[in-house]
């Protein structure tokens, strides 16, 4: 897409993390909140997170540090002409 002055805009795009015990109960959750039908894919590799909550100079882990499976899915859409 382009806009006025000829320049290409990029694309939106809109991320959602799933946070859970296990990779199988992160995909029940994608498939539950219906994120495949609104256009939502994997963004990248999934895995096993130590999650930290920053907080200026002070991190809080999360989950007691447990680690947590987190996937992120993405939704690309066109830009908004202007």
């Amino acid at each position: 897409m382009q806009d006025q002055n000829n320049r290409t805009q990029p694309p939106q795009e809109d991320y959602c993390t799933i946070i859970a015990p296990s990779m199988a109960e992160a995909m029940r959750q994608f498939t539950a909140r219906g994120l495949d039908r609104e256009g939502y894919s994997i963004a990248g590799r999934v895995g096993r997170h130590a999650l930290l909550l920053a907080d200026g100079d002070a991190a809080t882990e999360l989950f007691s540090g447990e680690k947590m499976f987190a996937a992120t899915f993405v939704r690309r859409r066109a830009a908004a002409t202007v």
